[in-house]
């Protein structure tokens, strides 16, 4: 046991997840960890043993439990400290839990493989986005574990982009919106929009159109992940407005403003169990991801 911590977050609109938290809580204390619980989780708890996710850094926390499913997953990642931030252990309660590693069920005995510090940890890269206005004015906006997306602020009006990588004109289309993913985010909205799933650990962005009208529009393209995109509103009087990771909105974005999207400068780090990263990624994503339909063994063309 070191001296680091060991922070508990969970949905608050779910009965079972505040057990669950008060039941891991109660566990890893009697272990000897130093362990402490969102701030939010308060009035929840005891009220003396809370710490803020944003001041959680790696320094102080060996790692972060987050208890529901990949939206609670989300919301850590953003709350926590961009630039040192402690692993993520996720424990799902949800309804798909992708990104999560255990389960209410299993949670117990896995932790004790985590104590005993028999895991691997899964590193996956960030992206940043940046606007610059006509007037050159530039702003950093927040990092993004999964995509930044872009959308018309009007929803019956369908914006027009060009779309640069690398400072190389690619096309101009009219389209309802594009993302640009990471590899972590092409199991999200990217795949329901018909991107390609990425290995977790490919370093590449994902740029991928949405209903983009007649044949203007590109197809999915992966490229490396140092790579900058650039996206540019063309359609006069028509903002638009960026969404990260689906939970921070920037509204009322102006025509011939640049919208430039890179790697981040800071990585994110998930605890996994199995030591065979690929053997793992892939029987969540059967069991998860692509497992609902069941196709027979036996099904010969008609004569």
């Amino acid at each position: 046991m070191d001296d680091k911590g060991i922070l508990i977050a969970a949905r608050m609109d779910k009965a079972e997840a505040i057990e669950l938290a008060r039941g891991i809580f109660d566990f890893l204390r009697e272990r000897g960890e130093k362990v402490y619980y969102e701030t939010r989780l308060s009035p929840k708890f005891d009220g003396y043993h809370s710490k803020s996710i944003i001041s959680a850094t790696n320094d102080i926390i060996k790692f972060i439990i987050v208890i529901g499913g990949d939206g609670s997953v989300m919301r850590v990642a953003s709350a926590v400290n961009q630039e040192n931030p402690p692993p993520i252990f996720g424990v799902n309660i949800g309804s798909i839990g992708f990104l999560d590693e255990t389960n209410e069920i299993k949670v117990f005995k896995d932790l004790e493989k985590v104590l005993q510090g028999d895991y691997i940890i899964e590193e996956v890269s960030k992206i940043t986005a940046y606007l610059i206005k006509s007037n050159s004015e530039k702003s950093k906006l927040r990092n993004a574990l999964n995509e930044v997306l872009i959308v018309s602020s009007t929803h019956s009006k369908v914006l027009q982009v060009s779309i640069k990588i690398n400072g190389v004109y690619l096309n101009r289309s009219y389209l309802d919106g594009v993302i640009i993913c990471t590899s972590t985010g092409s199991t999200a909205y990217n795949l329901s929009a018909g991107g390609a799933i990425v290995f977790p650990t490919l370093d590449v962005l994902q740029i991928t159109s949405l209903n983009a009208f007649g044949r203007s529009g590109l197809k999915p393209i992966v490229v490396p992940i140092d790579s900058e995109i650039e996206i540019k509103l063309l359609r006069p009087r028509l903002n638009a407005k960026v969404i990260i990771d689906g939970r921070h909105f920037y509204e009322q974005i102006q025509p011939n403003t640049r919208i430039i999207v890179t790697k981040a400068n800071s990585s994110f780090r998930f605890i996994r169990l199995s030591k065979d990263l690929d053997k793992s990624y892939f029987k969540r994503l059967k069991k998860k991801i692509i497992g609902a339909l069941k196709v027979p063994l036996q099904d010969s063309p008609e004569e």
